[in-house]
């Protein structure tokens, strides 16, 4: 669902008088969705004193000074559009007009999320696609890489997924592989840790890198299903 969203005025930029070739964009090409993000814009180029306006995909944005500066320029911030629940990320386009010019430039809002499909069925003998989003908001087209740490906290392998491409780091789908790809993984609570480093190092809050983790748990014949007080049992019923 999209809602009308202002632009609010910052520090204006300084910028030679007279300057040609009118240009606009934000201070990042991929924002990761949050409460607290917000989108800076900034435009120069333009004619000094001249009126101008903003829109984001087509809908103007209010407020701001609404004149460019002596130097041709203007800046503003804009809390952006969330995105929807079934959204992974998506591209908007900002546009600034002031008399016979228009100019845009686009940028993505996107989640940090990693996953794969199917998601039932026997892991020691599934077959999924993974998939990732958010991979690229600290370097551009990074490698992205799978590692399967067991039960008790030990690395066991990792994977090369792909290369995560777009402004904020997608890999869509892979070619279908095994979930577990080595014989008879440890029974437990299984942790995937989905990151952009080849060589693991564990991932916990306020970690200095971005990972997303996704627990998979492997229970003998028997066991009850996981639950919230039991996540992964191990006893098989009688």
């Amino acid at each position: 669902m999209r809602r009308t969203v202002a632009i609010l005025p910052l520090a204006l930029l300084l910028a030679p008088a007279a300057a040609h070739g009118a240009q606009v964009q934000t201070d990042r090409t991929c924002y990761l969705q949050t409460a607290k993000t917000n989108v800076t814009v900034s435009g120069n180029g333009f004619t000094p004193g001249a009126p101008y306006s903003v829109a984001l995909d087509g809908t103007p944005l209010t407020g701001g000074t609404n004149a460019i500066d002596t130097g041709g320029a203007f800046q503003g911030a804009f809390a952006p559009p969330s995105l929807e629940d079934d959204e992974l990320e998506r591209q908007f386009t900002v546009s600034a007009e002031s008399e016979t010019t228009m100019v845009s430039s686009k940028f993505t809002i996107t989640r940090l999320k990693a996953d794969f499909s199917p998601a039932t069925g026997d892991p020691q003998k599934l077959k999924v696609r993974f998939s990732v989003a958010g991979f690229a908001l600290n370097m551009p087209n990074p490698d992205v890489y799978v590692h399967y740490v067991d039960p008790k906290g030990k690395q066991k392998l990792t994977v090369r997924l792909g290369k995560a491409t777009g402004q904020c780091g997608r890999i869509v789908k892979t070619a279908k592989r095994r979930l577990f790809p080595f014989t008879e993984p440890r029974l437990g609570k299984w942790q995937l840790q989905f990151d952009t480093s080849k060589a693991f190092h564990k991932g916990v809050k306020g970690s200095q890198f971005l990972f997303y983790s996704v627990g998979v748990c492997l229970q003998p014949p028997g066991a009850p299903k996981p639950s919230k007080s039991s996540p992964c049992p191990q006893t098989v019923k009688n």
